[in-house]
């Protein structure tokens, strides 16, 4: 291994400006997964929604994403303002998605579930919207803050650490809403979102003041309509082998864990609710955890051996955390769960430190093309992929469990050859969704050479 490259130092970017670039992210994960952690108790267990239609709420404007955020990407490309193109953007979106988290808790009692399908649905559009006004625009601002191949990665890295941070928090925002609202769901579901939006809009504020947009855009560089933007960014097939491979990672941990749950409580613990929950709790901690752990080392590693073999090694770990599950969920496995979940971590954090980092390479190269930065429009594409996974993750999910002959009347009662077909799926399943991202980043051919041959002086 050779020893790490260095950086310029006008191309370093300071510590106190990562964590205040890394702040958003903390804010805008908090904002996403508190409604996903918080729906279904509030909706469905509480107002008597129908659990498909909560998850229809919840994915439904996932279309409206297709359109809104190739949108405000390309407009965020094209602004030209004294507070820059991306800030104001993150600032407006910042206080929008804090006023709608807040905001969605606040129905009016006495409705009928109908009622409160359609106020679920109404507000997560809302969201939907706000949270690509604030997220695209506030992504472009990462991939546009250095211009050196490996600062990136380390700048990725710390937005990644707050990032997975938050998601420590995600994963015992049940039990402080039940705390809080003193077992009243949805007493504790609006005190809670009004805390998360106002942390969601300081975060913001922080990120808007403390972080400069460096990218200096000339007024003569050429400005693409949204159609020919989307159409030159789908034409690098770098990018979109990135994009798909990030698809596959998600869904690789996503559409399998629904299955995962379902052993753990009814073939690990003999339908043990409460057990099989409270271990369901701590693997999703060592998986935040570990991934929070893994960050410094896949950072350090990319810039050893290079982000394309340190994301191979990162899907290399996936399909260990399938074999892993195969041995590890067993009746009575304890805390032997733990195991995957650990095993699982590196390959998230492949998707949000390597995929930008990659993305704002490739962005460099398209300048050479289009003679425009457009890290709006990338940012754009990207997110949308992500969220076009998420929510075929939601319906797959079911579909899944639906395949493998699993009958909810029977619940531990499942016949030897249904519980075996879930351990297939369970670990098949994280194993081929690895294999196969593995096999489009094997592909990926832009280089650290590539991308210095390409890079032009800042203006």
């Amino acid at each position: 291994m050779s020893s790490p490259p260095t950086t310029p130092e006008s191309e370093r970017v300071p510590g106190g400006v990562r964590a205040a670039y890394g702040a958003s992210a903390f804010g805008e994960n908090l904002a996403l997964n508190s409604v996903n952690q918080l729906a279904n108790p509030v909706f469905n267990l509480t107002l008597g929604v129908s659990p498909v239609l909560v998850g229809a709420a919840i994915a439904l404007p996932r279309l409206w994403d297709a359109v809104m955020d190739p949108w405000i990407g390309n407009r965020s490309d094209h602004l030209r303002s004294r507070w820059g193109r991306r800030r104001p953007f993150i600032l407006i979106g910042a206080l929008l998605t804090a006023l709608c988290t807040a905001g969605l808790w606040f129905f009016p009692e006495g409705r009928s579930p109908l009622f409160y399908f359609g106020w679920l649905a109404v507000g997560s559009f809302l969201l939907s919207s706000a949270y690509s006004i604030f997220v695209v625009p506030y992504g472009a601002l990462g991939l546009e803050l250095t211009r050196d191949y490996h600062e990136r990665t380390r700048l990725m890295g710390a937005k990644s650490m707050l990032h997975k941070l938050s998601g420590v928090v995600n994963q015992w925002l049940l039990k402080l809403v039940q705390l809080v609202g003193q077992n009243s769901l949805v007493a504790g579901s609006r005190t809670c979102g009004v805390l998360i939006g106002c942390t969601v809009a300081a975060l913001g504020a922080v990120t808007v003041w403390r972080v400069p947009e460096r990218a200096v855009v000339p007024s003569t560089a050429p400005k693409l309509s949204l159609w020919h933007s989307w159409r030159e960014t789908m034409k690098r097939r770098d990018f979109v082998r990135l994009g798909a491979a990030q698809m596959l990672i998600y869904a690789s941990m996503l559409v399998i864990d629904n299955t995962g749950f379902y052993l753990n409580v009814f073939y690990v613990n003999g339908g043990d609710l409460a057990k099989g929950a409270l271990l369901k709790g701590f693997a999703g901690m060592a998986f935040q955890l570990g991934g929070l752990c893994a960050i410094p080392g896949i950072v350090r590693l990319s810039q050893r051996i290079g982000k394309k073999n340190t994301f191979l090694l990162c899907t290399a770990s996936l399909v260990l955390a399938g074999i892993a599950k195969w041995f590890c969920y067993v009746p009575d496995a304890g805390w032997l769960l733990v195991i995957p979940s650990l095993l699982l971590a590196p390959g998230l954090v492949a998707v949000m430190v390597l995929v930008p980092s990659m993305t704002a390479d490739l962005c460099d190269l398209d300048e050479v093309t289009t003679g425009a930065r457009r890290e709006g429009m990338f940012n754009a594409v990207l997110g949308w992929m992500l969220k076009v996974a998420l929510s075929g993750s939601l319906f797959l999910a079911g579909l899944a469990l639906s395949l493998t002959g699993w009958d909810t009347a029977l619940k531990a009662a499942q016949t030897p050859a249904t519980f075996l077909a879930m351990r297939i799926a369970f670990s098949t399943g994280t194993i081929a969704l690895a294999l196969g991202a593995a096999a489009l980043i094997a592909g990926y051919k832009v280089t650290e050479a590539d991308v210095a041959a390409s890079r032009r002086p800042r203006p």
